[in-house]
């Protein structure tokens, strides 16, 4: 997760990209970029983003935008029920007339075990659920609470992309940034790693659940609210030039369009796979912990963009809050068990929400059961009532999965960073309080999305094509950390998400108290401990 203190906003120079970094790219004004479109390059697709066809769908949107405008913590009037085994269609019908609408088991759109239903009628979705849990057919029914990636806190500067000398079978990265901006791999002794397990294996692919990854160019012409009225506006799109299309695998948008390429509003998404994959010693910028995994990016978050551009689509002018994302329970679930079942070995969840969640916690039991590892971030909320926030809290319970809290380059818990006893591990995430005047300025930096591109405070019609190294905090920037740590011990040969888990475990550097406590759990995750054996150093 990602937090905001809204800092300054001095002008950036970026780098033009569009789908890979060719030579000496130029580099150019915010404004004067914003304001010189062109047309599209040579091999970048057209296309169109259209409403939803069905009417089924269409109430979806408008109840995500609705759910926007109201600032909900769930989509009006939808439900998510898993049945009892053995419970058949007549019997699901018989559950199901409890409601007011008396829908039937035909209106039920499932992914796995568990049933998505959507009563117009009925927008209290919380009197849906307790209406459905009451039935003796139904094991668990919930509203389909919305979860968050909450407002980047980025780095006052950002930095243009640099390029340096091509190396090759280097076990330290010579990434031209790597040295002067990366001191959380140093803090976790990734260069140590890498001597033992330079990057892992392509054989392991880990899933990254979130604001999605652009795997191919595209212009979308697109109709778009733009202060003056609804315009149509080309939307730019492009890939990262650290992270090889051959790297990416299998990638699913499930909340947009769905089955289509999981094109990245944010950054939050891209900057997070970066963490865990970005390519080592190709003389370009940073580089991710586990640099040769291939990565999984399954879109289950829909950001302020999306659901703007949604809006003009169906004539709906007006601005939404500019913290307007969501992530719904239903997609989570989704994109969970599509992650296991289409090959992921590890999974990375760095969104949450206050809400307890079954059908999440359904689907993680059943990726841990089939031997994925997940990592799931802690939340940002110390500062605002430390609340729980779930996934992460039920790592707990689960073997094979662990919730991640954020420390600064000075080891000491970030100021953002949730606390309880829920906690099991620590990974950096970033402070601008550690900040030492160095170049880094305390922040955890990747390539990803200009951030001025994206951010509406800044810019009434957005691209997604132009790319910088970036600083964040928060704890989504610590999970991909653990994720990525995963990743190489299973590129060792430890298969069981157990296994992982307790290894990452019994390697750590405690931190505060001696023993596990609420505030870092076990302590620091430390990279080459783990590859060592068990925390033998």
């Amino acid at each position: 997760m990602l937090i905001r203190r809204d800092p300054p906003r001095p002008a950036a120079t970026i780098v033009v990209l569009v789908g890979v970094l060719v030579g000496a790219a130029a580099v150019v004004s915010d404004v004067a970029a914003q304001r010189q479109a062109g047309p599209p390059s040579s091999g970048t697709a057209v296309g169109r983003l259209s409403p939803p066809a069905s009417p089924r769908a269409v109430e979806h949107v408008n109840a995500l935008i609705e759910a926007a405008s109201r600032r909900l913590d769930h989509v009006p009037g939808e439900v998510l029920v898993k049945f009892r085994p053995g419970v058949g269609p007549a019997a699901r019908t018989r559950a199901l007339a409890a409601l007011r609408s008396r829908p039937s088991s035909a209106d039920l759109v499932w992914s796995g075990p568990v049933a998505r239903l959507r009563d117009a009628g009925e927008p209290d979705a919380e009197r849906l659920a307790a209406q459905l849990r009451a039935q003796p057919e139904v094991e668990f029914a919930q509203p389909n609470y919305i979860r968050r990636l909450p407002a980047r806190l980025a780095a006052p500067r950002v930095s243009p992309i640099r390029v340096g000398p091509r190396a090759s079978l280097a076990r330290v990265p010579t990434d031209p940034s790597f040295g002067s901006l990366q001191w959380n791999m140093r803090l976790i002794d990734a260069p140590g790693a890498w001597t033992i397990n330079p990057g892992g294996t392509s054989q392991v692919i880990v899933a990254v659940l979130d604001s999605g990854l652009t795997t191919t160019a595209t212009v979308l012409t697109q109709p778009l609210w733009t202060g003056q009225g609804i315009e149509s506006v080309a939307l730019r799109f492009g890939m990262t030039p650290d992270l090889s299309s051959s790297r990416v695998v299998s990638p699913r948008d499930l909340v947009f369009q769905p089955g289509t390429d999981p094109l990245d509003f944010d950054g939050h998404g891209t900057h997070v796979a970066s963490t865990i994959a970005e390519e080592a010693n190709n003389a370009i910028g940073l580089v991710g912990l586990a640099y040769n995994v291939r990565v999984m990016p399954v879109k289950v978050c829909v950001g302020f963009w999306e659901l703007m551009a949604l809006r003009a689509s169906l004539g709906i002018g007006g601005y939404l809050p500019t913290d307007a994302g969501s992530c719904a329970d239903a997609d989570i679930s989704e994109g969970i068990r599509y992650a296991v079942d289409s090959g992921a070995r590890v999974i990375n969840i760095s969104l949450g929400g206050s809400s307890e969640a079954p059908v999440v916690r359904d689907a993680l039991q059943y990726a841990v059961s089939r031997g994925a590892f997940v990592a799931a971030s802690m939340g940002n909320g110390y500062e605002s009532g430390n609340d729980v926030e779930y996934p992460a809290a039920y790592a707990t319970s689960i073997a094979g999965m662990m919730s991640v809290g954020a420390v600064g380059k000075s080891s000491k818990r970030a100021y953002y960073s949730s606390t309880g006893p829920h906690i099991e591990i620590t990974a950096p995430g970033g402070s601008d309080l550690d900040d030492d005047g160095g170049e880094d300025q305390g922040f955890v930096w990747q390539i990803t999305l200009n951030p001025s591109d994206t951010d509406p405070l800044v810019t009434p019609q957005p691209r997604f094509d132009r790319f910088v190294e970036a600083g964040y905090i928060g704890t989504s920037m610590a999970t991909p950390h653990v994720s990525a740590l995963a990743a190489l011990l299973i590129s060792q040969g430890i298969s069981r998400p157990a296994a992982i888990e307790a290894t990452i475990i019994r390697s750590a550097e405690d931190l505060g108290p001696i023993g596990r406590d609420t505030q870092y759990g076990y302590g620091l995750i430390d990279a080459r401990a783990a590859l060592f054996g068990l925390g033998v150093r």
